[in-house]
């Protein structure tokens, strides 16, 4: 038996779950690129996907959770490791469970699998109100929670009541290779497009309870609509990553990207959103390579334009070259170079989420 299929067979008995080798990770992005997974499991819920972190942990895998796959660009050489698909059963994938209703509101319980724009259209038909901006997001709740997602004015901050979440164990504390907590919203330490949980390794949503507010669902359709409109008229229809870049403090990324003259440029099939400039669009037969092209030039013209150095919101997952950073007009690149270290530098456990739509 090979290692490859002892590693199946281990994780198999561990999880329960059937386990795929060698999957194109792709067609579990929205920008549907990237290469193969060296193996490949769905955790059809949230106690499920508990279970196969820590069987990986045990395992000594490297691991990439992908929910919606809204925010990550996969290298073309794949992943060396597990990479972990959240799903959840069809009858909760567009749907909470009401845990408690009261006069001002509602506290739903969400699966970390469960679609973030369909979670959003249920709640506002029903009347509940603090979810109407996230109809337009695309991915799972879990990652809009780890990245605290967010759109006009409105963000998970705002709703998340509290979080269920799988963690690795700290270095040396015997056996335990992992540990399950829950904690309340106001200890999710959310920021800017950011929690807890948004950094590499610090752990995985499993679960969540939202308290949502009440209003029509006229009023709410009413304010989705508006929303709609404006989406449809700012960004880009093309497959892409959402918002490549971070908003630096006081500025938008995409003006940043504009006012650079970058707006349209391209690397093969990767192409700057004519749209909107924190875009990058596949426009067919775009590499992960494209991409990771565009990224560097548009950080190292910002960075010479400006002084400003851009910070990736989209996450860069995978086996990338050693030699990935000698790309565009300069292969001494010093931003190139520091966009390759952070690609590599990944905890053992990479989760993508949810980019913030309006940069």
């Amino acid at each position: 038996m090979t290692i490859s299929d002892s590693t199946r067979t281990a994780l198999h008995r561990e999880t329960g779950l059937p386990v795929e080798t060698n999957v194109q990770l792709a067609p579990y992005t929205t920008l549907k690129i990237g290469g193969p997974a060296d193996f490949f499991i769905r955790a059809p819920d949230g106690v499920s996907l508990g279970h196969i972190l820590t069987a990986s942990v045990n395992l000594g895998l490297q691991v990439l959770v992908l929910g919606g796959g809204s925010n990550v660009v996969i290298s073309d050489r794949g992943f060396r490791g597990l990479g972990i698909k959240v799903e959840t059963r069809t009858s909760l994938r567009n749907r909470g469970t009401i845990v408690d209703e009261d006069g001002p509101g509602v506290v739903i319980q969400v699966e970390p699998g469960c679609q973030t724009a369909g979670i959003a259209r249920w709640t506002a038909q029903a009347g509940w109100s603090g979810l109407d901006w996230a109809c337009g997001i695309p991915g799972t709740i879990g990652g809009a929670i780890a990245g605290n997602a967010g759109a006009y004015d409105g963000d998970m901050k705002a709703v998340v009541n509290a979080v269920t979440y799988w963690s690795p164990a700290p270095t040396g504390i015997g056996s335990r290779s992992s540990h399950i907590c829950t904690v309340s919203g106001n200890e999710m330490a959310f920021g800017y497009r950011t929690s807890r949980l948004k950094t590499p390794g610090s752990g995985v949503v499993l679960g969540a309870e939202l308290r949502l507010g009440r209003a029509t669902p006229t009023e709410l359709q009413e304010r989705i609509d508006r929303f709609e409109t404006s989406r449809r008229a700012r960004q880009p229809t093309e497959r892409s990553c959402g918002s490549v870049f971070r908003n630096p403090p006081g500025m938008f990324a995409g003006q940043l990207v504009e006012q650079s003259g970058l707006k349209g440029h391209r690397f093969g099939d990767a192409q700057i959103s004519l749209l909107h400039g924190n875009y990058i669009v596949n426009r067919g037969t775009a590499t992960s390579h494209d991409i990771y092209s565009l990224i560097v030039a548009v950080r190292d013209r910002i960075l010479r334009d400006t002084g400003i150095a851009l910070e990736t919101e989209v996450i860069l997952a995978g086996d990338w070259p050693a030699d990935e950073h000698a790309v565009g007009s300069d292969s001494a690149n010093p931003m190139a170079e520091a966009l390759h270290r952070e690609a590599n530098s990944r905890a053992e456990v990479t989760t993508t989420g949810v980019g913030e739509r309006n940069g």
